[in-house]
């Protein structure tokens, strides 16, 4: 993936603020981020920010207190979940 196309992802999901290079989750949003190839992705959860540089970007993991270092050609997707009770109601349930 390219820089670009990470950031327009970014800009596109809900509880992820921008502030110049670096994004943050909102309070109760959780982000994970995929990394590697179709098939064989390896998640980072629980991202609490993203620090993009000109050819990488670092994410910082609240729930392994860890720091990855990822060349944008690794990465390979996003996912977003919103605070938990704000999905409103679902089919089949009250």
């Amino acid at each position: 993936m390219e820089r670009n196309t990470f950031e327009a992802m970014l800009e596109a999901a809900d509880g992820v603020e921008r502030n110049g290079n670096e994004y943050s989750v909102a309070e109760g949003y959780s982000l994970r981020v995929y990394l590697g190839e179709p098939g064989q992705a390896m998640e980072v959860s629980e991202v609490a920010a993203l620090l993009l540089h000109s050819a990488f970007c670092e994410a910082t993991s609240r729930e392994h207190h860890s720091v990855y270092f990822v060349e944008y050609s690794s990465l390979h997707g996003l996912c977003v979940r919103p605070p938990a009770g704000s999905g409103g109601r679902r089919a089949g349930f009250s």
